[in-house]
């Protein structure tokens, strides 16, 4: 009889872990994060409303499926930290390096933009042509706080505060030469917020024989129903590549 009621306990405690186990890891409630400060059209905020092309992925990708979200707006170092660390389940609008792929669980890619490079005339009055991103090499360049710019491949590049406005400061003071950025964000500064960086002494030009950069999200590897949402995301933003992509 002994035997018999430790039996019953036994798979009585198996099932309600499995019955918890499965809870733990449905997927109705998804925590996300994105980049408040310079990321428009994708995402940005106006009258603390969060707009822009991910939250209308967000919208068809998961509450369509009857998943709810929530999306916080911080400066991209945090929301990439706290993805890592489980304060977040789910990061927007991030570009591919290895060391992300080891800390975070990439979706497919959605999107692709162009890049960039802005340099002023004060330092350049016959302008800078190049003809290959390595040519780059010979000049200071910067970049911001977080940002991934793996796909260039230059070394040393200088960290330059947070924004946009921040590396422009830093490139007209002489700090550095070159500011790497993108041919969609800064368009979409300026139709968003109407703010033109590039004018007066600023030029911008594509960045010649370099593909355009792709675009994922990333999943935190610490939300229990990493697999569930990766396999909700996938098929609608794998859709969305020929949409949404630079030429």
């Amino acid at each position: 009889m002994l035997r018999f009621t430790v039996i019953i306990i036994a798979c009585f405690t198996a099932l309600t872990s499995n019955i918890s186990h499965a809870h733990n890891t449905s997927l109705t409630h998804v925590k996300v994060c994105g980049d408040a400060i310079d990321w428009p059209p994708y995402t940005y905020v106006i009258d603390e409303q969060t707009l822009g092309y991910d939250i209308e992925i967000l919208d068809e990708a998961l509450m369509k499926n009857g998943i709810s979200y929530d999306i916080t707006m911080t400066s991209w170092s945090r929301c990439l930290r706290g993805t890592k660390m489980g304060e977040f389940d789910l990061a927007v609008s991030s570009s591919y390096n290895t060391a992300r792929d080891r800390d975070y669980l990439y979706t497919e890619w959605y999107y692709s933009i162009t890049p960039y490079y802005i340099y002023s005339l004060d330092r350049f009055p016959q302008g800078l042509t190049i003809s290959d991103v390595k040519e780059l090499t010979d000049y200071k360049v910067c970049g911001n706080h977080g940002y991934n710019y793996t796909d260039f491949n230059l070394n040393n590049i200088i960290r330059a505060g947070n924004s946009v406005k921040d590396a422009l400061d830093m490139l007209e003071r002489g700090s550095c030469e070159v500011y790497l950025n993108w041919v969609e964000i800064i368009d979409g500064i300026k139709s968003v917020w109407g703010i033109d960086y590039i004018q007066d002494n600023l030029v911008a030009e594509v960045v010649p024989n370099m593909r355009p950069h792709k675009f994922y999200m990333l999943i935190s590897k610490k939300f229990p129903a990493k697999a569930e949402l990766k396999a909700t995301l996938d098929p609608y933003l794998t859709s969305m590549q020929a949409k949404h992509s630079a030429q």
